[in-house]
């Protein structure tokens, strides 16, 4: 820590490496959630607003990088994966730039633009760190991601207010649900009714 702010590399698409440091008011910002995530586990929304140019790649980044390597008390990752989702057909290279650019484990970052559907499979399945996809990928393969029980994701969704409805939202919902958790707590209400 410099001078009350966080420092990150960056490496560019055309390599030129730099050195980021994080405005305490995105450490605020995205420190929040992660530390709430410590204290409660996985399971729970949270919503970060953010104006224009006020640093929203930066900000979804730093959150992806930190959920991606938190680890719970007996350090356990507390997420199989990080998967981040945006609405547009054609990822936003700026967001694309900056999550792949805070790679620092090469490999740790799977980004799903040009590639097709199953390779978005092939991330979930395989455990991907941190995936970068859109919301448009999910309804060709939510029914081909392997067994997820057991399995936390944290889903960082960009443009929130228009990527959680419509079928492709339910679709990634159907495709990272644990059915068997969510069968299991349905009896439990179904029998609490009886």
């Amino acid at each position: 820590i410099v001078k009350g702010k966080i420092n990150h590399k960056f490496k560019t698409a055309d390599e030129k490496l730099y050195l980021f440091e994080e405005p305490m008011y995105q450490k605020d910002i995205t420190g929040s959630p992660i530390a709430d995530v410590k204290k409660e586990g996985a399971g729970r929304n949270y919503l970060i607003q953010h104006s224009a140019g006020s640093g929203k790649s930066n900000s979804i980044a730093w959150t992806a990088y930190r959920l991606a390597s938190l680890h719970d008390s007996n350090d356990e990752s507390v997420f199989s994966s990080v998967v981040v989702v945006t609405d547009r057909t054609v990822l936003d290279e700026q967001l694309q730039e900056t999550i792949s650019g805070f790679d620092h484990t090469i490999g740790s970052v799977e980004t799903i633009d040009d590639k097709n559907s199953k390779d978005l499979r092939d991330a979930i399945n395989n455990g991907a760190r941190i995936i970068v996809t859109t919301l448009q990928k999910f309804p060709v393969i939510y029914q081909e991601v392997d067994k997820v029980a057991g399995r936390n994701f944290a889903i960082i969704v960009d443009e929130a207010h228009s990527s959680q409805t419509g079928s492709s939202a339910m679709k990634l919902k159907a495709a990272l649900a644990d059915t068997e958790a969510a069968l299991r707590e349905y009896a439990e209400i179904e029998g609490k009714a009886e």
